[in-house]
This record gives C-alpha cells, structure tokens and sequence, in this order.
C-alpha cells in the first residue's frame, strides 16, 4: 500500500473489531464504527471511537464515510422469525463502497464453518467442500460480495475466537461442565482475538487483492482434549465426559451440533502473513485468560 491507513471504519463493531480499534487508536488510526445500541455506541464513544448507531450499511452518511480508507466488516449473520438471512451483504456492499472514493482496503469477518465437515481432514482456503448449512451458506455469499465488489477485498475465515471475557473458564469452574467424546475423535479450531488483530493489521500494511485467509492456530485438537486440559490448567473440575448417545439424551439439538463438526483448519497461509502467532496454541494463552 502507498500510503498508511489513516482512517478505518468497522462495521458491527462487537467484540474482536472493539479489540482491534483500541490498537489501531494507540498506532494513531482514526477509528469509526457502527453499533445496533446506544449502549454500545457511548461505550466506544468513551473510548475515543467515533461510533453511530446502524442497522443498515448503504444508509450511512456519505460525508462520515468520505475520508475512511480502511473498512473491516464484522457484522454478525442476523436472520428474521422465519429464519431467513435479512440486511445480506449483497444488498448493501456495492451502495457502501460506492460512498467511500478514498477506500484503499475492505476486509470481511467471515467463519470457518464455510467449509463442509471433512471427517477430521485438514481444510484449506483451496477447498470447495462448503456447507450447505444456512449459516455457512449466507458466510459464502456476503465473502462473494465484497470479493466482487472491490479488488482490495480480503476475507478472513475466523475458527473459534477467544480471549479476555470471552472463554469458557467461568463456565469450567462453575463445574459439571459437558462434552462429548466421540469415536473417532472430532477436531476443532480456535484462535485468540489477539492474534486475529495482528492479522488484520499485518494485512492492512501487506493487501492482496482478493485474499482469503483461515484465522486458526496451530493446535486444532478434539474438543474434549481442550476443555479438559484447558480445566487443568486453570484449576478448574474436570468436565463431564459423555458417550455420543448419552450427549443425544442430554443435549439439545442445537447444543450438540457445535459439538459434532469435525475438521481441522489449515493456517499456513496465515503464517505467510503472520510467521509468529503471540499464542500458537491455547496452553500457552489458558494462564493469561480474564474471566
């Protein structure tokens, strides 16, 4: 990129996009966003971001949108009573980027619950084995729209996150914590909202036109080995460990179904970005968590 980004707007402005205004604040970004609540919008107001409340992208006022050469898109999937996807990407993303003639970058928080289940296989972003999952589905069609609409695009398909006030180490102390142990074994991914900033920013100051990149660490690991080494580690009781068909008989449906998907998620791409994550594996980030 020629020239530094000055101004960044981020879109849905929640957890990881809050954690990376702050770091963009301390580098000398000028940070506005875009919030659902005035309780959100006075809390980063108080942090110093320029924040309104929104619910529509392409309604923005285009003066507050002029001089933003950066926008990161971290709205969440919102669906309707009948569960149809409302507000999708495609209906807002050529009207925003329209409004923004000095954007030099556009990044999109997708998931990696894009990808189908592989059985445990490892999952790169050379892969075409999507979900057919509504959710999974919808990821792949607001990726599509800001890949379309401008070549600066990137996409970012985040595993797990975690991180400060958002862990489940509360939860582990609490005790009688559930998990499943499946045979064969069902992978999953995570990865610290640490390191996901430190991948948006290393990509702001190194675009590629139209990137995707899986935001995994190194260790995917069966869910069941995380929560109880994750527990020990921070001295917590060890969880409850069930069978698959005692989990169908305790479970919801819902709830089960997080634990089901079984892959694991390629993230060399992501070290051609960023060679060093700060936590390449949860045992090292498990001692530093804030409740």
């Amino acid at each position: 990129m020629d020239k530094p980004i000055k101004k960044l707007l981020i879109l849905g402005c929640g957890y990881v996009g809050s954690t990376l205004a702050q770091v963009c604040l301390q580098q000398g970004i000028i940070v506005k966003a875009t919030v659902r609540s005035q309780d959100a919008a006075r809390k980063l107001r108080e942090q110093g971001i320029d924040a309104v409340i929104n619910d529509n992208p392409a309604e923005l006022d285009k003066s507050w949108l002029v001089d933003c050469g950066a926008v990161l898109d971290s709205i969440p999937l919102n669906y309707d009573e009948k569960r149809k996807p409302f507000q999708t990407q495609d209906n807002w993303v050529g009207k925003l980027v329209n409004h923004m003639p000095q954007l030099k970058w556009a990044g999109y928080l997708s998931a990696t619950s894009v990808y189908a289940d592989s059985g445990g296989d490892w999952i790169d972003e050379t892969s075409t084995h999507f979900s057919d999952n509504p959710r999974g589905v919808e990821r792949r069609k607001a990726e599509q729209a800001w890949l379309n609409s401008i070549t600066t695009a990137e996409v970012f398909r985040l595993a797990g996150i975690y991180g400060d006030a958002r862990n489940i180490v509360s939860k582990l102390k609490a005790g009688d914590y559930k998990t499943v142990a499946w045979q064969p074994a069902h992978y999953s991914n995570r990865i610290h909202v640490d390191d996901i900033v430190a991948a948006l920013l290393a990509a702001m100051q190194k675009p590629k036109a139209n990137r995707i990149i899986n935001l995994s660490d190194d260790e995917p690991c069966p869910h069941v080995d995380y929560v109880c080494a994750l527990a020990d580690i921070v001295g917590a009781p060890k969880p409850i460990v069930l069978t698959p068909e005692e989990a169908e008989a305790q479970m919801s449906t819902a709830y089960l179904s997080f634990f089901q998907d079984n892959k694991r998620i390629s993230n060399q791409r992501l070290h051609h970005l960023l060679p060093q994550l700060k936590y390449p594996s949860f045992r090292m980030a498990a001692p530093h968590l804030k409740e």
